[in-house]
C-alpha cells in the first residue's frame, strides 16, 4: 500500500466498517485518553500553563478543566500536552509511539468546533489513529529522533480532512503536507527530564490541523517522504489496511513511566511479593540486577530532578515498585525522590534480547545479605491487548488512577458515559461538554 492507498481507505471509511473488536478498542483508547488528559490538566504544571496561556473563549473543551470553552488551536495544543504529562497515555508497540495522544486531540477540537456528529467524529478518530500508527510502523527514524510531536501530525491531518468530508486526494495532500513539515525532535532533552517533550505533542497537533486546512485550500503537497533529519518512510511498508486495524493491537499503561520501564516494574512487583513472603525487606538486599530489553536498559539514570527525569529512568520504576508497590504518578515528584534514591542506586542494568519480535521481557534479581537470591521475570509488560490484556475491572481501575493523578473532578463514570454516548450523538460537542466540570465558587462568610 502507498500513501495514496491509505488516503483512499481513510476517505471511504464508515463506522460500520470497523469490526466489533476494533470498536471496543477505540472505546478503551478514547476513555483512557480522556481520563489521562483530565488527570494531566489537574497537575500543578498544567494548571500553571493554562493560567499563563489564558486561552481565548471558543467552542472546544479542555478536558477536566472548569472553563466555558476555548479555541480550536488552544484545545488541540493544551489537551495534547496534558495527555502526555503523567506518562499514563496508551501506546502501540507496532507504531513507534503513542498514536492516540499525538493525533486525536486536533480531531476532537475540530469536531467540536464544527458540530460534527458523534459517529463522524469516531470515524475521523479511527482514521487519525490508524494513519499515525501505520506511518509510524513504516518509518525508520533517524538516530536520536523521538516520536513525540513527529508522527502524530499526519494522523491529525488525515482525521481533520475526513471530518470535512474531503475526498481521497485531499486526505493524501493533507498527510503529505504534514509529513513534509515534520520536525526532528530529540531524545536528548527527554533523557535529561526536560518538560519540552510535552510541548512537542501540542505542536504536532496544531501542525496537523494546519496541514488539513492547507490541503483543503488546494495548496500543493510536498514530495512523497519526510525530512531526512526525521527518518525514512517506506510506503510499501504501510500494508493494506483491510479490517485488521492497528488500533486493536495497542497497550494500556498501569505505571506512570515510559513504556520501556514497564516490564522491569512488573517483575519488581512480583519479586517484592517474594521478598515479603520470605520475611525479608529491602534493608536485607545487597544488590539489584535488572535485565531488560535494550530500550529499557538505555534508561539508566539513578538520579532525577524532574518528574520526566523519573519517568524515563528504569532504576526509578524498579525502585518505586520495590519501595511502594506501585509506580503511581505522584511517585515521580522530585520532593519524594529521596525515598527511592537509595534503592535506585543499587540497580544494575543488563540487556536481554527479546525472544519474540516486539516483546519487552525483563527479569529482576535480588541478592540478600546471606547470599539468598530472589528473582522474577516477565515476558512482556501487562496491558498489551494481544499478549497481556487487562480485564474490564483493570481498565476501570486505570481510568480512576489516571483521573486521580490530578485530583480531577471528572469521574470514571463521566468518561465512560461520554464515550458510550458518542456514536448516537447528533452533535459530538454536547457529550464532550460534560467533561468540563462546573467552576467551584467561594462563599463569603461574615
Amino acid at each position: 500500500m502507498t500513501l495514496s492507498g491509505l488516503a483512499s481507505w481513510a476517505a471511504a471509511l464508515r463506522l460500520d466498517d470497523v469490526t466489533p473488536d476494533a470498536r471496543t478498542a477505540l472505546e478503551d483508547v478514547l476513555a483512557n485518553l480522556l481520563a489521562v488528559t483530565a488527570g494531566g490538566h489537574g497537575t500543578p504544571a498544567m494548571r500553571r500553563l493554562v493560567d499563563v496561556w489564558d486561552p481565548a473563549p471558543g467552542p472546544c473543551t479542555l478536558v477536566g478543566v472548569p472553563a466555558a470553552g476555548v479555541t480550536v488551536e488552544a484545545a488541540a495544543w493544551l489537551n495534547s500536552a496534558a495527555a502526555v504529562r503523567t506518562e499514563l497515555d496508551d501506546g502501540n508497540r507496532f507504531a513507534a509511539g503513542h498514536p492516540a495522544a499525538l493525533s486525536l486531540f486536533g480531531v476532537l477540537a475540530q469536531a467540536e468546533a464544527t458540530g460534527a456528529s458523534g459517529s463522524k467524529l469516531l470515524e475521523a478518530l479511527v482514521v487519525a489513529y490508524e494513519v499515525s500508527a501505520r506511518i509510524g510502523r513504516a518509518t525508520t527514524l533517524a538516530a536520536d529522533v523521538h516520536t513525540h510531536g513527529t508522527l502524530g501530525a499526519p494522523g491529525t491531518a488525515a482525521g481533520c480532512a475526513v471530518l470535512a468530508d474531503a475526498g481521497a486526494d485531499v486526505v493524501e495532500r493533507a498527510v503529505r503536507t504534514a509529513l513534509g513539515g515534520l520536525v526532528a525532535t530529540s531524545w536528548t532533552p527527554v533523557l535529561a527530564g526536560s518538560d519540552v517533550r510535552d510541548t512537542w505533542a501540542g505542536t504536532g497537533a496544531v501542525a496537523g490541523l494546519a496541514a488539513a486546512r492547507v490541503a483543503r485550500a488546494g495548496w500543493a503537497a510536498p514530495g512523497t517522504g519526510m525530512p531526512p533529519a526525521v527518518g525514512d518512510l517506506g510506503p510499501e511498508q504501510l500494508v493494506p489496511v483491510g479490517t485488521d486495524l492497528l488500533l486493536a493491537h495497542g497497550y494500556l499503561k498501569q505505571h506512570a513511566a515510559c513504556a520501556y520501564t514497564h516490564a522491569p516494574a512488573d517483575a519488581a512487583l512480583a519479586v517484592r511479593e517474594r521478598l515479603a513472603a520470605a520475611g525479608r525487606d529491602l534493608d536485607d538486599v545487597t544488590s539489584i540486577t535488572v535485565a531488560t530489553a535494550p530500550a529499557g536498559a538505555r534508561l539508566a539514570a539513578r538520579r532525577w530532578s524532574t518528574p520526566h527525569g523519573a519517568h524515563f529512568s528504569t532504576p526509578f520504576a524498579v525502585a518505586s515498585a520495590l519501595v511502594h508497590g506501585d509506580v503511581a504518578p505522584h511517585r515521580s515528584d522530585p520532593l519524594r525522590a529521596p525515598a527511592v534514591y537509595g534503592v535506585a542506586d543499587r540497580v544494575e542494568l543488563e540487556t536481554v534480547e527479546p525472544g519474540d519480535p516486539g516483546t519487552r521481557p525483563a527479569r529482576v534479581r535480588l541478592t540478600l545479605d546471606d547470599g539468598t537470591v530472589l528473582e522474577a521475570a516477565v515476558d512482556h509488560p501487562a496491558g498489551d491487548r494481544d499478549l497481556t490484556p487487562f480485564d474490564a475491572a483493570d481498565r476501570r481501575r486505570l481510568l480512576t488512577q489516571a483521573l486521580a493523578a490530578g485530583a480531577s473532578r471528572v469521574t470514571a463514570d463521566d468518561v465512560a458515559d461520554v464515550v458510550r454516548s458518542l456514536a448516537d450523538a447528533p452533535r459530538c460537542d454536547e457529550p464532550l461538554a460534560r467533561l468540563r466540570p462546573r467552576p467551584t465558587t467561594r462563599r463569603n462568610h461574615p
